[in-house]
């Protein structure tokens, strides 16, 4: 079992589209009532409208296998997925709709296949299809490269996720620790970087911030 579905984890994202402050991601990962749960908090700001998202992970302790994913906005959950391994079936609630469909393989949400890829051990060019609420994702291990264009940058571990062309970067060595992560909206693409790496950088705030060049996957 990885160490942080063992000890937990914390950390915080800053969120970024086109160079421009958009917003900040909370992380929280701790065991729950036989379960690794995993909450994400995203508030989006800046360049971006005011909006507050909640995304709830849960997942086997032992086999890491999904549990359940909520999401919701405000406060306000829109999306309730539960999968019962003993009866065979996914239940899901969403906009006031209820369906129960056959449980016939593991599936993954939006936040555990991001856990997925951060444990995914392969060569560089291995390539995997996961099912995400029945869709398939490819997911892809890129050569390693830096996290930015910065000749000081330390090279990590590189992931592409299609459709979409969201992208993961890790570090090269265990807890491999998410050093960038990007994912398209439609706004644009959104980058999100520990959150140091703006609070840190001396007279940056706010909407002033602008983060260096980076690298784009896919």
């Amino acid at each position: 079992m990885p160490h942080w579905a063992q000890a937990g984890e914390e950390f915080e994202l800053a969120l970024s589209l086109g160079g421009k402050y958009a917003g900040t991601q909370r992380w929280s990962i701790h065991p729950e009532r036989g379960a690794v749960v995993t909450r994400v908090d995203t508030e989006f700001g800046g360049v971006l409208p005011h909006l507050r998202m909640q995304q709830t992970s849960r997942l086997h302790p032992r086999t890491l296998a999904q549990l359940g994913y909520t999401e919701g906005e405000g406060g306000r959950t829109g999306y309730d997925l539960s999968l019962d391994y003993r009866s065979g079936l996914v239940r899901l609630r969403q906009r006031g709709e209820e369906a129960e469909l056959p449980l016939l393989q593991d599936h993954l949400d939006p936040v555990s296949v991001l856990l997925w890829v951060r444990e995914w051990q392969v060569p560089v060019g291995t390539q995997r299809i996961v099912r995400l609420a029945g869709n398939g994702i490819h997911v892809q291990r890129l050569p390693d490269g830096p996290v930015t264009d910065s000749p000081e940058a330390a090279d990590s571990q590189v992931f592409v996720l299609r459709p979409g062309g969201a992208g993961v970067w890790r570090s090269a060595t265990q807890p491999h620790t998410f050093l960038r992560l990007t994912q398209p909206t439609p706004f644009g693409m959104i980058d999100a970087l520990p959150g140091g790496s703006w609070s840190e950088r001396p007279g940056v705030r706010g909407d002033s911030a602008k983060p260096r060049e980076r690298r784009r996957v896919g």
